[in-house]
């Protein structure tokens, strides 16, 4: 069984594709497609009395909606064996996703082990190191810094030197 338990359910094409079935053709053709995804896409030695009782129909009903569905090509009978195309092409994208996901994840893994490393350097003095920064740096030096800052750090340079 597949590890993945949804699929993508476009609207649209479900609307399109479901247009003019039967309430029955319709229940049969969803439940067949969630066996099917949960299967990897094959239904081997499909029993269709199961697959009936697995719709809440009676065999004869199902084996009609069953029959319609294939011949709309909706799914394909080999033998005892069911597969469909679009749930074929769907677990194909959805592997080459995960593909990309796992990727980007593990991109993402070591550049928060970069960061982590640089933290792990920083020294953890912060406040101290700003307080030192601000006070021992003359105003001048203060590069970036908007005019009222400076003046603000110059008026506390004076009232330190006058308390001294």
């Amino acid at each position: 069984m597949s590890k993945k338990r949804w699929f993508r359910l476009y609207i649209e094409r479900w609307r399109d594709g479901t247009f003019g079935l039967t309430p029955n053709e319709i229940a049969a053709y969803i439940t067949l497609l969630c066996e099917l995804y949960d299967h990897d896409g094959i239904l081997i030695r499909a029993d269709l009395d199961l697959l009936a009782r697995r719709c809440g129909m009676r065999p004869s009903s199902f084996r009609k909606a069953f029959e319609t569905l294939t011949r709309r090509g909706k799914l394909t009978l080999e033998g005892d064996v069911i597969t469909s195309k679009a749930v074929s092409e769907e677990i194909e994208n959805r592997e080459r996703l995960d593909g990309k996901s796992a990727e980007n994840r593990q991109k993402l893994a070591e550049k928060r082990n970069v960061i982590n490393e640089i933290k792990q350097r920083l020294p953890t003095d912060t406040e101290e190191r700003l307080k030192t920064r601000v006070l021992d740096s003359p105003p001048s030096l203060a590069v970036g810094q908007s005019p009222s800052v400076q003046n603000f750090i110059k008026r506390r340079e004076m009232a330190r030197r006058r308390s001294a």
